[in-house]
């Protein structure tokens, strides 16, 4: 038995869909799940043993090429396609292939002809149940174990690259015991930048924010980045108001890491501080305490009900969550982003049981 899923997006996206891949896998032991993803998110093969193999396909290009997306679809004879996309263009993938059953969000005529198993799309819950109901031609009982809970998703790390990230940080923090590893990761995609789509926090806000956690000398502070985030931190150096480094904070946004490593620097913190993003991905998927930033998504859709996991964002805006609901793309006056230091540390305050900030 083989199946195949179709899901386009970034990395967070394949994340949220781990929960549904392993729910069929425990009901078919036997079967061979294969992925088609975008390049930029194939590194989910580091975090997961849960797909035979995974294939690359740009669906960012301007023009669909039919014939290669063909080809990787047939491959091989799969009895499962299961399409994650919502779109009319989504649902024609399916006619690509030969596969037994063709699972994918109703959307009218297109879904008639093109799908032989249609499932309401209900965008009104977590991200990773939403995927998981896809399997209810298959696995029927999936419906009852959503309305149980919410289904959080997990990730696994070779143990070569935990020790890599023990290797990266003891050196650093060996002078002390820090009672709390902080790890602060004020990135976004790159690609939620080009689209228009504004999550980000400002660097002086961050800036402040990691003033305000230094002043406990029981915190290491510890900053993380990639190299879409060069901009951002350099931006956040310019606004930190001391100039010799305190001993208990620690610059690792210049390492040059996988997701693979990044999801193994952040197995070692006790909170990661972010925003909507990744990194806060990665930190759910290993169960990590966690204080995300929220401007106009929905922190409902993005991370489970668990107490572990915080989400702050701009009380009582009637505009917002807005984004992929009412909009596409940010407004011209995000106020949405206008979350205060004091909000945000006081969120990471409650996290680690510290005493409220004042």
């Amino acid at each position: 038995m083989r199946a195949l899923f179709i899901n386009p997006g970034g990395i967070g996206d394949q994340i949220l869909l781990l929960p549904a891949v392993k729910l069929l896998k425990q009901k078919f032991p036997d079967c061979e799940i294969d992925l088609i993803t975008e390049p930029r998110s194939s590194c989910i093969g580091e975090l997961t043993n849960l797909y035979r193999k995974i294939r690359e396909f740009d669906f960012k290009e301007k023009k669909l090429n039919i014939l290669k997306l063909r080809e990787l679809i047939r491959k091989r004879p799969y009895k499962f396609l299961i399409l994650t996309g919502s779109s009319y263009k989504a649902n024609f993938t399916a006619y690509l292939s030969d596969a037994e059953m063709k699972v994918g969000f109703y959307r009218g005529l297109f879904s008639r002809l093109f799908l032989t198993h249609t499932v309401r799309l209900n965008t009104k819950q977590y991200a990773a149940n939403m995927f998981a109901e896809l399997l209810s031609p298959i696995i029927p009982e999936v419906n009852e174990l959503i309305k149980q809970s919410d289904l959080a998703p997990e990730i696994k790390l070779n143990p070569d690259t935990i020790q890599w990230a023990r290797e990266i940080l003891n050196p650093r923090i060996k002078d002390r015991y820090y009672a709390k590893k902080i790890f602060i990761h004020p990135g976004v995609s790159k690609l939620s930048i080009q689209k228009n789509i504004l999550k980000n926090w400002a660097p002086k806000n961050w800036a402040l924010l990691i003033e305000k956690l230094l002043e406990n000398s029981d915190n290491a502070v510890i900053l993380l980045g990639g190299k879409n985030d060069l901009d951002t931190i350099a931006e956040i150096h310019k606004k930190l108001s001391f100039f010799a480094r305190p001993k208990n904070y620690f610059d690792l946004s210049t390492l040059d890491i996988s997701t693979e490593r990044l999801g193994a620097l952040i197995s070692s913190s006790d909170l990661l501080v972010c925003v909507d993003s990744a990194p806060m991905h990665l930190a759910v998927a290993l169960g990590k305490k966690l204080v995300a930033f929220f401007g106009p998504t929905d922190p409902q859709k993005l991370l489970p009900c668990d107490p572990k996991f915080i989400s702050v964002h701009a009380r009582d805006l009637a505009c917002r969550p807005c984004l992929f609901d009412t909009r596409k793309e940010s407004c011209s006056t995000p106020v949405c982003l206008d979350v205060t230091p004091e909000m945000m540390l006081d969120a990471i305050n409650r996290q680690l049981n510290l005493t409220k900030a004042t």
